[in-house]
């Protein structure tokens, strides 16, 4: 059975099983169930009716249970909203899987590229591809400070460079000396702040590789 990628989501189809990074997500059978139908179907939409069928095919159940399923999918895959959707609404009709994926990773927990780092006095933080979320909640990035949010900020590493911005965070992100209040890009060098934790921006030299060179702590 296949292993597919996308973002920092890994899955394998076979033993059933969902990582974000190298970190293992639960998901009920259901709702594993669907979030496979949503990627062998795409990138159409799959009606709510052929989705019932699927999961519930003796049974009926309401539609309350059915977006049950698609937050649990959202939850497990990070899948916020803040962002391109990952599982796409289709008003009146379903459900669609809406990013592209990298079929037949070799495994669900082989090492990402690292793109870039945010260096700290006492930490490194990776960041990878796609979208990073810093915070100290489960399966997100951690950042280890009480005055970070359990979803903090998101950074998004992509071929148009990088972006920060807050979550709704209590104590607030800031670039550089400016509080965040929207998107912001981030460039090499310039100071990120996550509550009271302080961090610098570096981009990996080559970023194709998956054995970066380590950065300097600053001064």
């Amino acid at each position: 059975m296949p292993k597919l990628r996308f973002n920092d989501v890994r899955i394998d189809i076979g033993a059933r099983q969902v990582f974000r990074g190298a970190e293992p997500v639960h998901l009920t059978r259901k709702a594993f169930d669907l979030l496979v139908l949503l990627i062998e179907r795409r990138p159409d939409a799959v009606s709510k009716e052929d989705i019932h069928r699927h999961l519930w095919p003796d049974t009926f159940v309401s539609d309350a249970s059915l977006q049950a399923l698609v937050s649990e999918v959202r939850q497990a895959i990070g899948d916020h909203g803040r962002t391109r959707a990952i599982v796409r609404t289709v008003h009146a009709v379903g459900y669609a899987f809406n990013v592209d994926l990298v079929p037949n990773a070799e495994s669900v927990t082989e090492q990402r590229a690292v793109r870039a780092w945010l260096v700290g006095e006492l930490a490194r933080i990776p960041l990878y591809a796609g979208e990073n979320v810093l915070g100290r909640d489960d399966g997100v990035t951690m950042v280890d400070d009480t005055t970070v949010s359990r979803r903090h900020a998101l950074v998004v590493v992509d071929a148009d460079g990088v972006t920060i911005e807050d979550l709704g965070s209590r104590n607030g992100t800031w670039l550089g000396d400016q509080p965040l209040t929207g998107r912001a890009p981030v460039r090499d060098g310039e100071t990120i702040r996550l509550g009271s934790a302080r961090f610098t921006y570096r981009p990996v030299a080559g970023k194709d590789s998956t054995r970066p060179l380590k950065p300097e702590l600053p001064q």
